[in-house]
């Protein structure tokens, strides 16, 4: 008998430098959060019941959210890669063909509290959570991405990085 096992862990950033593709997007409102998860496979035989006998490990996730207080027209186009820019008119256009990529880029999250920050080599968007207005006018773009292998880094460094303040 077999079993999967999920373990997460939620790390709170607190408020961050959000760098996406080498372009700051500006503050943060309300803190930035990432959810790491790993995915374990345990393997038991009847002869130690629950016990297991071996455990594989089948992958590791990372999810991070950034609540952004700026939205502005770039930090619009991250957010829905799927728009289309028509930059002479300052606009964003919708229409393709299904299947095409989303694209990615290196998200780096730096905490100004000189806690450890993260950076995801191959990030992208998978969802806006939130797109509006509160009471008081702020408008907050909260992002949530996601984090893909790069095949062409090294052997156990190939999604993200858990790294000391750079402030």
């Amino acid at each position: 008998m077999s079993s999967s096992r999920v373990a997460s862990e939620i790390r709170r950033l607190g408020t961050c430098r959000v760098n996406y593709k080498g372009r700051e997007m500006g503050y943060t409102k309300g803190g930035v959060t990432a959810k790491i998860t790993v995915d374990i496979y345990e393997i038991t035989v009847d002869q130690f019941g629950v016990v297991p006998l071996d455990a594989i490990d089948r992958g590791t996730t990372i999810e991070a959210v950034t609540p952004l207080a700026q939205t502005s027209f770039d930090n619009y186009t991250d957010a829905f890669p799927t728009l289309a820019t028509i930059l002479a008119a300052n606009q964003l256009s919708s229409g393709r063909k299904i299947g095409t990529s989303l694209g990615t880029g290196r998200l780096i999250l730096d905490p100004i509290n000189d806690s450890d920050g993260i950076v995801i080599y191959k990030a992208w968007v998978k969802d806006v959570a939130e797109l509006g207005y509160n009471n008081d006018g702020e408008r907050i773009l909260g992002v949530t991405w996601g984090g893909q292998i790069d095949e062409d880094r090294a052997e156990g460094d190939k999604c993200f990085r858990i790294f000391g303040g750079m402030s």
